[in-house]
């Protein structure tokens, strides 16, 4: 047996010892504090210290969940996966902490983060998987994507222009190449760009439905009939092409129509508030149909997807627009 200094004390000084033993371990053991962003920080001195209780050593059940346990990659994937991304930017926070040199944690990151409405903290966190790998194609489009978010287009094109460098066949970059020169002005650029997309997919849906808005932008929205029924032809429930095609038959004065695509919106999605105020203000009007111009919105879809099929056709090597 190992004799510990104690009995080397008097009986009176060894009692006080032993009650100060027990105060310490009856605050918790350790002190734990939570600072500014969230986590909780353990004193060195707490952590280093293993109370033994009178009674013996604790079980290892009880030792384990005394220690907290790392974060580890898939835990603050699985949140992130289920839509908690306040909880996934806490868990991929931690995760950085402890493995800084791993790019995809500093990308998850600033995903959640942009998802949890956080830009500034997603922009830094893009910011450091990029200086870590500059040519991390992902990390540079969604940075883009949300220093668009910030009002700076100009630097999320420079951002996009980075990603073709490293992979020209990204479609995802090419739209949204499109997308930040449609947000800076450059509509000829934009409309150039988006017709790129759609020789590399002919099924890019957003790539049509971006193009359908940008000539409704632009005050024609004859143009950009054939789009948005391409668009709705492909992906018939989706509220927002649905809505976007109903503005452009409206604005075609094509009104019979235009309400059967406001009121298919809302049948997609009875909570999307901008089909339902713009079923509701043209349910309102009376129509007849005799007198309105009526147009096909099938044959509006078949005309643009073989327009497409001839961009695809006419181009060997797409451009590459700046």
């Amino acid at each position: 047996m190992i004799r510990s200094p104690m009995f080397l004390m008097p009986r009176r000084e060894c009692v006080a010892a032993a009650l100060v033993s027990v105060v310490l371990f009856g605050c918790g053991g350790e002190e734990a504090r939570t600072t500014a962003d969230g986590k909780v920080q353990s004193s060195s001195a707490a952590a280093t210290a293993q109370v033994i209780p009178a009674s013996g050593p604790t079980s290892s059940r009880e030792l384990d969940s005394a220690t907290p346990r790392a974060v580890s990659y898939g835990d603050a994937e699985s949140a992130f996966k289920s839509g908690d991304y306040g909880e996934a930017r806490k868990l991929f926070k931690s995760y950085v902490d402890s493995r800084p040199d791993n790019v995809w944690g500093w990308y998850m990151l600033g995903l959640a983060s942009w998802k949890s409405g956080s830009l500034n903290e997603a922009e830094e966190a893009f910011d450091r998987a990029i200086a870590k790998d500059p040519k991390h194609v992902k990390s540079l489009l969604n940075s883009a994507r949300v220093l668009m978010d910030l009002g700076r287009d100009g630097e999320a094109l420079e951002r996009v222009k980075a990603a073709r460098e490293v992979d020209s066949t990204s479609a995802e970059a090419v739209r949204l190449l499109a997308r930040a020169h449609h947000r800076l002005g450059h509509a000829g650029l934009a409309v150039d760009a988006y017709r790129l997309a759609l020789t590399g997919d002919e099924r890019d849906v957003w790539a049509m439905n971006n193009l359908g808005m940008l000539y409704i932008e632009q005050h024609d929205p004859t143009s950009a009939l054939g789009p948005l029924a391409r668009a709705v032809q492909l992906r018939p429930t989706s509220p927002i092409f649905q809505n976007n095609l109903g503005m452009a038959l409206e604005l075609t004065g094509h009104l019979v129509e235009a309400r059967s695509a406001y009121d298919a919106a809302v049948k997609a999605d009875s909570t999307y508030t901008k089909g339902q105020a713009n079923a509701k203000r043209l349910g309102d009007v009376v129509i007849d149909p005799g007198k309105t111009p009526t147009i096909d919105v099938k044959d509006l879809a078949e005309t643009f997807r073989l327009q497409v099929k001839m961009w695809r056709e006419s181009v060997a090597t797409p451009s590459k627009p700046e």
